[in-house]
């Protein structure tokens, strides 16, 4: 199954969100069969619930196997740093508790809000006070910030970081910040590149609705995403941490099945 790829040297990894159907050992059957190591954990068995699913009988095994094997870096939840969230803490805890159990060293985590609203005094404060009420419950593992909705842009998440006195891991959602906040892979890179831990990618094109900008998502190399791009950057600059497909079938139901979307991949890879 396995192509020559060009870019064999970078870490390859994939979202369980691409195959919400599947149970652990399926979608680590899966990966395995395109040589694909690592893992970041959102869905299985069509839940998002990932603290209570990591603990069915069928998945505990596959789990921990992957975790002793270090391909688990990333533990994903939907918790908005700049939101008032103090009524979802405690679900954030229960992920960060299922992390430390299985030995995952980082929690994704959102900003919040929607890109292009402001870095406010009350977001500064709502992210101070988050970050502040998660030390406090001494987990080990880490929240890392994906550049995503409010934080898509560079920029942002630099300015957050600073306000908050924080400077966190960050999941680079390559896709967000070259799509929706218009940055060059480069200039991205450059500012975010001390502290990335996770690379996301995707390919997608621009459609509307109703005057509504949005983006439709493509097969790997269909799309307006230069991939050659940032696989290269990426290669150049000797990247080792997970370059992971983030495939949202588990959102977008009309996408294809998680194997069409890596067979684009590894044909992409191969040309």
């Amino acid at each position: 199954m396995e192509k020559i790829n060009r870019y064999a040297a970078l870490n390859w990894g994939i979202s369980t969100l691409g195959c919400p159907e599947c149970n652990l050992p399926q979608a680590v059957e899966l990966a395995d069969r395109y040589g694909i190591k690592y893992f970041e954990i959102r869905t299985l068995n069509n839940t998002v619930n990932c603290q209570e699913t990591l603990y069915y009988p069928e998945n505990e095994p596959a789990m921990r196997k992957l975790a002793a094997e270090g391909r688990c870096q990333v533990l994903d939840s939907s918790f908005g740093i700049t939101a008032d969230k103090a009524g979802q803490r405690e679900a954030l805890a229960e992920i960060a508790r299922t992390a430390d159990d299985f030995n995952i060293p980082y929690i994704r985590i959102f900003g919040g809000g929607n890109y292009g609203e402001e870095l406010t005094e009350e977001r500064i404060r709502n992210a101070v006070d988050n970050l502040n009420w998660y030390k406090s419950q001494q987990f080990n593992a880490r929240l890392a910030l994906e550049t995503h909705d409010i934080c898509s842009s560079s920029d942002f998440c630099l300015a957050l970081q600073e306000y908050a006195n924080e400077h966190l891991p960050i999941i680079w959602d390559a896709h967000h910040t070259r799509q929706i906040a218009g940055e060059e892979f480069s200039e991205s890179f450059r500012k975010l590149a001390d502290n990335i831990v996770s690379v996301h990618f995707k390919d997608s094109h621009y459609a509307s609705i109703d005057g509504v900008q949005y983006c439709e998502f493509d097969l790997i190399g269909e799309g307006l995403v230069p991939m050659d791009e940032l696989f290269t950057l990426l290669t150049e600059n000797n990247v080792k941490v997970p370059v992971t497909l983030e495939h949202e079938k588990f959102w977008r139901k009309n996408l294809p099945a998680l194997a069409v979307m890596l067979d684009s991949w590894q044909d992409f890879c191969s040309k």
